[in-house]
């Protein structure tokens, strides 16, 4: 490792006790990653004493407070110039995610988001993902594909510019949105990648309910503060 740390890998994780470790172990293989930062979003499970053999940093928090919050804790423990965001449950794809350092590293993008492969199952009816996409262009002019990827990497001057960002299920959209309104340049990136899915149950349609009316009242909130 360098002295100076470059690239943090931040993970939010809830409940992940069954994946964090192989995430985590996937995460040390890349060369790129100097530091590893979790932030055990108020678990209820052993993920956090999992993690600890296995980062540089176990951040717990006291309750869950959502994605949002939980990838904002990471930021402001993180040393890095360049911040790599990583799902809890990719496991052994987690790896792959050193495919997005690169751009920023280099200064060719301020933000590389992976773009995923079409999901093995069908899940809900691409609600969620059609209004991220619209929301996004609409408020930017801009069209990203992989709105709601949450395997990124971003440039520590876009994370200070960016002011707050959403909580929850709608950060993702609310730092596309973010970025691209204040100048930054965002990059695609075809990975490989996969991680848990949910399907057509009951269980499945009441995550996407969730997801949809978070990113809908972040679209709002960012659309008066926008307009």
């Amino acid at each position: 490792m360098r002295d100076t740390p470059l690239v943090s890998a931040i993970i939010p994780a809830f409940d992940e006790e069954e994946r964090i470790e192989k995430t985590l172990r996937s995460l040390q293989q890349v060369r790129e990653v100097d530091e590893i930062i979790v932030v055990d979003d108020g678990s209820r499970d052993q993920t956090a004493r999992k993690a600890e053999p296995l980062a540089n940093q176990v951040i717990r928090l006291p309750q869950n407070g959502g994605k949002g919050a939980a990838l904002t804790k990471g930021v402001e423990a993180a040393a890095g110039t360049v911040f790599l965001f990583v799902d809890a449950d990719l496991e052994e794809h987690a790896r792959l995610c050193g495919a997005l350092v690169g751009p920023v590293l280099k200064g060719e993008a301020d933000m590389t988001i992976a773009s995923f492969p079409a999901a093995r199952r069908k899940g809900g009816f691409g609600l969620v993902k059609k209004l991220a996409r619209y929301g996004v262009r609409r408020l930017t002019g801009t069209t990203v594909e992989a709105t709601l990827s949450g395997q990124r990497a971003v440039a520590r001057e876009l994370m200070e510019n960016m002011g707050t960002v959403s909580e929850g299920f709608g950060i993702e959209v609310g730092m596309t949105v973010r970025a691209l309104r204040n100048g930054f340049t965002i990059k695609e990136i075809p990975l490989p990648l996969s991680h848990r899915e949910t399907g057509r149950d009951w269980r499945g349609f009441v995550h996407r309910g969730k997801q949809f009316a978070a990113i809908l009242g972040t679209l709002i909130r960012l659309w008066r503060q926008l307009a």
